[in-house]
């Protein structure tokens, strides 16, 4: 044996016990903070009225060879409270634009040449919760929530204030909570604007534990916020089409496996 070969064995070991030591379960005080950053955060979100920003996700999949794939788009979004939302995408495999005008939300797939409009007076808060019963998956949609604290708290059975840390450059705190389903991080920014940089959400009972990945730029509110329209503009050529059939709604590939469940 190699009288070199214990020490990188060592210097290993003492890392990974320095990196668990570091991430020991907090203390309530710790907890408590966790929570109550979050809310700060909700609170913020919730007090403002106009905010616009870009953002890119990322959504990983696990094919049924156990390799994981990661599926990366891009866009923006912009919000009126209490009733409006424009949001792009722009993925490998969908091109969309979605807004919501307070009375009817419509689906533009610019990719596919097809469009859905769905009837429905109410708030964003009630277009989340049709979404979400009708078993369209929006992750990072609960940000949009006028009640953000409780959406995300409602679960959650362990809060972690981890640590500080630097999401582009930008000072954030960085949380870790969990719940039986799922774990999340979030970074939220310092300072006077406390807004969601990152927000990591993981599958922990699926294979491979396939997360996805949403991170926030350019974040604007109020005044700074430059004005849009709520209505799509449909092309002539664009045929109308059930939600059902606007396969690429999300961000995988139709053929795409997210893994089988344990």
């Amino acid at each position: 044996m190699s009288s070199t070969f214990p020490f990188p064995r060592l210097k290993r070991m003492l890392l990974y016990v320095s990196l668990a030591a570091s991430l020991a379960p907090p203390t309530s005080a710790w907890a408590d903070d966790a929570k109550a950053l979050l809310k700060t955060m909700s609170d913020f979100l919730a007090a403002q009225k106009t905010i616009s920003f870009s953002y890119q996700s990322s959504l990983e999949a696990v094919t049924p060879a156990f390799e994981k794939l990661q599926f990366v788009s891009s866009g923006t979004a912009n919000l009126t409270r209490p009733d409006k939302l424009r949001v792009t995408r722009t993925g490998g495999f969908a091109d969309l634009d979605v807004s919501f005008d307070g009375s009817s939300l419509t689906v533009h797939g610019k990719n596919l040449e097809a469009y859905a409009k769905i009837d429905g007076k109410g708030s964003l808060d009630d277009l989340i919760d049709r979404l979400m019963t009708a078993g369209v998956e929006a992750p990072g949609a609960d940000l949009l929530a006028s009640n953000v604290y409780d959406v995300l708290i409602s679960d959650v059975t362990e809060a972690k204030h981890i640590s500080s840390a630097f999401v582009d450059g930008v000072e954030c705190e960085y949380l870790a909570f969990r719940t039986p389903e799922i774990d999340w991080q979030i970074w939220i920014q310092n300072g006077p604007q406390p807004i969601p940089r990152r927000y990591v959400i993981t599958s922990k009972h699926v294979v491979q534990a396939p997360q996805y990945t949403l991170e926030i730029s350019d974040f604007k509110s109020g005044a700074d916020v430059a004005a849009v329209s709520y209505t799509i503009e449909i092309p002539a050529s664009a045929k109308t089409v059930d939600l059902s059939e606007l396969q690429s709604l999300d961000e995988l590939p139709e053929a795409a496996d997210m893994g089988d469940l344990k």
